[in-house]
């Protein structure tokens, strides 16, 4: 029988509880992992909540031996991707949590440390790269390019051919246009549609989307 590695979940917020719940739908058939226990900075985030895991340490303090698998369920991407880079540099090791009800095309690539939610489609092939987060009924249309540390927040639909730039956001319900280009840590907000440039830092409202703050 094989041995499962412990996973731990990074960030003990709402996601890290909905990551949990997702994870749990995962038939454990499908899981080369068992979850033991959350990494977070405050000690006391899971009080007042029905959660059976433990917060053990800090991310930062905790001593990765290689063995282990980890997942960030941090949202925010201006916190997430710094992290995870860091913890890479501490030794850890990323798996990607995927829900069963996501349809992912053999063809679109999936790197460590993502999160698929549930309903989701990644078209064939979208190239969703490492620490990316899609929540629940996002469509990523076909050889749609998600950079590290993207969160695309549920209901958003992102165009095919569409580039969401490292660390960009996406609030939910915002419609990238097919061929888009989203900036580096570009903010799309809730509702918002964007097409052609989006330059990187920029923060974009509206249907049509017009730039609110940025350069």
């Amino acid at each position: 029988m094989e041995t499962k590695s412990s996973l731990f979940i990074v960030g003990a917020g709402g996601l890290g509880r909905e990551l949990l719940a997702w994870a749990h739908e995962i038939p454990t058939e499908k899981r080369n992992w068992e979850i033991k226990a959350f990494l977070n900075s405050v000690a006391t985030a899971l009080d007042g909540y029905d959660i059976d895991f433990p917060i053990l340490c800090d991310s930062l303090d905790f001593n990765f031996t290689g063995e282990e698998l980890i997942i960030c369920a941090i949202g925010a991407p201006d916190g997430k991707l710094p992290l995870c880079r860091k913890l890479l540099q501490r030794g850890a090791r990323f798996t990607s949590i995927v829900h069963p009800t996501a349809l992912v095309s053999p063809t679109a690539h999936v790197s460590p440390g993502c999160i698929i939610a549930t309903e989701s489609l990644v078209s064939p092939g979208a190239i969703i790269c490492s620490f990316a987060t899609i929540l629940g009924s996002t469509a990523i249309g076909a050889d749609a390019l998600l950079e590290e540390g993207v969160t695309i927040s549920g209901f958003c639909s992102v165009g095919a051919g569409a580039v969401i730039g490292e660390g960009a956001f996406l609030g939910s319900h915002a419609t990238v246009a097919p061929g888009t280009t989203v900036g580096k840590s570009a903010k799309i907000g809730a509702r918002t549609a964007v097409s052609g440039e989006i330059p990187a830092g920029s923060t974009f409202f509206g249907v049509p989307g017009r730039m609110i703050s940025g350069f």
